[in-house]
């Protein structure tokens, strides 16, 4: 898995380079986005933009072709086109992710996955990205997504920082203190 997210990385940070150049990282990484989804979402365009036996050049119009559709500028075009002809259309939700964090670097923000019990309010989600974007100094974008595993409460993850608020991580705590005694 390492060897496909260091592929991925240099995909994005030669994309984001070619992007940067014409000042348009952030609508190249939302177009990137989009073709992705189609890409990787529908099976069937997946599958012919992933199978060996396909011709990398069949390949390549096809994730072309679905570009062209979806009406991105050229560069991004190219950029699908060449992933696909060179085999590496799987790699693509990596590439998305790579890029992202590249225009949030370039742009100091930071994102956050955080998983809920239940949908956060307007006013919860404010308080919650506020307050990390005080132990941060980022600008936080919430990504947010509810849990029904949870009992309660949030987990918030940054990068390799997790902060557990929910209802099953104070239980645990609690049980690691009554176990130690």
């Amino acid at each position: 898995m390492r060897a496909r997210e260091g592929t991925a990385r240099r995909y994005a940070k030669a994309l984001y380079e070619l992007a940067r150049e014409g000042g348009e990282t952030e609508a190249v990484g939302g177009e990137l986005e989009q073709v992705a989804a189609v890409e990787v979402g529908d099976a069937r365009t997946h599958d012919v933009l992933t199978r060996p036996w396909i011709k990398p050049e069949d390949r390549r119009g096809v994730a072309t072709a679905i570009a062209r559709k979806l009406g991105v500028r050229k560069l991004v075009q190219d950029f699908v086109g060449l992933v696909a002809e060179r085999g590496r259309a799987d790699h693509l939700p990596e590439i998305v992710a790579a890029y992202r964090a590249l225009v949030d670097a370039e742009h100091g923000r930071a994102r956050a996955q955080v998983r809920t019990a239940v949908a956060l309010t307007d006013r919860e989600r404010q308080q919650l990205s506020t307050r990390l974007e005080r132990v941060l100094g980022k600008r936080i974008i919430l990504e947010e997504q509810v849990d029904a595993t949870l009992l309660g409460g949030f987990v918030a993850q940054v990068g390799s920082l997790i902060l557990d608020g929910s209802l099953d991580g104070q239980l645990a705590r609690v049980r690691q203190r009554l176990a130690r005694g």
